[in-house]
């Protein structure tokens, strides 16, 4: 907010206590409630009630005001390979569950060692090495078989803040287009560019479109992210696929709070005047893929690839690639583009797809179905690079049974609080 929104420090800093301070009531919450339960629960009760009431807590968090479900427990695992196969029956939450899980166990160990617990440790590490063994093994031979396609990954380390020039737009234009020419000699059968590359309007625009449709018919395809103005109501951040004199257009479904409109407008109405660089975009009307050479393409763009619900609805339309563009600049030099490359990683662990990731500027990335980081490119430096994937159409557990693992613990945890309560109530009316 002071560094890219031009507002004083200390409202900034204002700004980031008042979040910190609401987004730690819920942790909070969950402690105290722990803590309570831990007084009158065995060891075992607990390996399961804690991370039920962890899991129920990131539902409330992912789900309330327009949600925040960034950096869940799950997502620190997402280099430990086969720990993180078990994504694709329950999703992130799962193994969020299965962390807290063991490391309840590990707690209750070291403070009473007990061999049944040590055995029990080492029997859910056992098992769940094993299922993500396994799990890893299925996957490689469903598609083994599967054709392999070449799409080209274009970071073209952009500044977000950058104001219209027409001759730096069109010299930025070209470098794009080459870049893309470059991979299209390589191999590439579509070229992906971030969110956000250049300033411009290409479907309102005659100049812009035509070098689109131009380029895109006589070379090859290219989707990027940019602005469709269509009047001052209907402004959407989209992900455009200019294929020809086709052009297909997916508009952003989630849109994120005080970064591209302002949550609770009438009672904020103070934060326009805050900060001078919050967008003011309007919802995309239909969450939908692109089609793509007789594919479909889901294209969650930036915030959206933290949302699980999101992308697996997109695989249940029938997407076989997961294409998800962003402009990361906004992080600046932190550990925000390492944690928004590790929370995308598990969508193609909860689906079984391929992963393309182009951002602005870092981090971009192929990621495979089975989470590993084939090829990223280094942050803030310019980068193109070619990606090798293939269409899959196979639908994991957690595509067909739907988000429902949260769900079950949240109803566990409100069922357990409700028999307690009812049990409080029964004793109060007994007694004497």
């Amino acid at each position: 907010m002071v560094q890219y929104g031009g507002t004083s420090a200390f409202l900034g800093v204002t700004g980031l206590v008042c979040l910190a301070a609401f987004l730690a009531i819920f942790p909070g919450l969950v402690g105290m409630i722990i803590k309570r339960k831990m007084e009158h629960s065995s060891a075992w009760g607990m390996v399961i009630w804690i991370p039920a009431l962890w899991i129920a807590k990131d539902l409330v968090i992912e789900k309330i005001f327009s949600g925040f479900p960034w950096c869940l427990i799950g997502y620190s695992q997402y280099k430990n390979i086969y720990f993180t196969q078990v994504a694709e029956i329950g999703g992130i939450h799962l193994v969020s569950f299965l962390v807290i899980a063991v490391n309840v166990l590990l707690y209750e160990f070291l403070k009473t060692k007990n061999k049944k617990i040590l055995i029990a440790l080492l029997g859910v590490c056992l098992i769940i090495y094993g299922s993500g063994y396994w799990l890893l093994q299925k996957q490689g031979r469903l598609s083994a078989a599967v054709p392999w396609h070449r799409a080209g990954i274009v970071q073209p380390n952009s500044n977000h803040d950058q104001l219209f020039n027409f001759a730096n737009t069109q010299k930025i234009l070209d470098k794009l287009f080459n870049d893309s020419l470059t991979l299209k000699k390589q191999g590439a059968e579509l070229v992906v560019w971030p969110e956000f590359t250049v300033p411009i309007y290409p479907l309102q625009t005659l100049f812009y479109k035509e070098q689109f449709t131009a380029f895109s018919g006589r070379f090859v395809p290219i989707l990027a992210g940019f602005t469709d103005f269509r009047n001052a109501d209907n402004v959407f951040n989209s992900a455009m696929l200019f294929n020809g004199e086709r052009i297909e257009k997916y508009d952003k479904f989630h849109l994120t709070p005080f970064g591209e409109y302002v949550l609770f407008r009438r009672w904020l109405f103070f934060v326009k005047k805050i900060t001078d660089q919050i967008g003011d975009f309007t919802f995309g009307k239909t969450l939908h893929n692109l089609e793509f050479a007789g594919h479909q393409l889901a294209t969650p763009i930036c915030y959206e690839v933290i949302y699980p619900e999101l992308t697996r609805e997109l695989v249940v339309q029938g997407a076989d690639v997961i294409v998800t563009i962003s402009n990361d600049s906004w992080f600046g030099r932190s550990s925000a583009p390492y944690q928004h490359l590790a929370m995308a990683v598990f969508r193609s662990i909860e689906n079984r797809r391929f992963l393309l990731r182009s951002t602005s500027n870092g981090i971009s990335a192929l990621v495979d179905p089975a989470g590993r980081i084939i090829y990223q490119s280094p942050l803030h430096k310019a980068d193109s690079f070619l990606a090798s994937f293939q269409y899959l159409q196979h639908k994991t557990i957690f595509t067909r049974c739907g988000y429902l693992f949260p769900y079950f613990c949240f109803f566990l945890i409100l069922a357990d609080r409700i028999w307690a309560l009812l049990r409080k109530l029964k004793k109060q009316f007994h007694q004497p």
